[in-house]
């Protein structure tokens, strides 16, 4: 074997026996030590300098999702990642609809009318719902209009909430009037 390749040899060794031996306590780079004011003790410096460097993040149970603590950015793709497999923590809930819904008898099915009939009472449904929410949601929404005015905020945000609240209000009428049987 060449003498050049032995001496590269050994040197390689030495240089990954001592990187396999080294303190890990003295291995922080001059940049990382902590510098506390005159007054500071020295184990205030050596509690600051012994967690350097950071220790590995531990990457939990196989198969558990990586988070990131607080302040500690994420690559996008494994925030993508995480968001595809175990949805968004930020978003907020889904509203289910928790009422049963009613579905067709085979007598409903099999006869057109009868069907016809079935999808006029689920509309109906739909409609008393509609009517139902705005009844409770428009004295918020103007209670809402009222404080956002006390607040003072810009007019044109006003004027929105209040087109808002009209539209709603004209919805609520043109359902009532095209299907009486709703008010009651």
């Amino acid at each position: 074997m060449k003498p050049e390749i032995q001496l590269a040899a050994v040197v390689a060794a030495v240089v990954f026996a001592t990187w396999v031996a080294w303190p890990d306590g003295e291995d922080a780079p001059a940049s990382a030590v902590t510098v506390h004011p005159a007054g500071a003790t020295a184990a205030a410096n050596a509690a600051s300098n012994a967690a350097w460097p950071p220790p590995w993040p531990d990457p939990g149970p196989a198969g558990a999702p990586r988070t990131s603590g607080a302040g500690e950015p994420k690559p996008a793709a494994v925030s993508l990642a995480e968001t595809r497999l175990h949805g968004d923590p930020e978003a907020p809930p889904i509203a289910r609809d928790e009422t049963p819904r009613e579905r067709p008898s085979e007598a409903e099915l099999a006869d057109p009318k009868a069907y016809a009939a079935y999808e006029s009472r689920q509309q109906a449904r739909l409609y008393a719902a509609y009517v139902d929410a705005v009844n409770k949601e428009l004295p918020r929404l103007r209670e809402d209009i009222e404080r956002g005015r006390a607040m003072g905020i810009a007019a044109d945000k006003i004027a929105r909430a209040e087109e808002k609240a009209r539209g709603l209000e004209a919805m609520r009428a043109q359902l009532l009037k095209d299907h009486p049987e709703l008010g009651r």
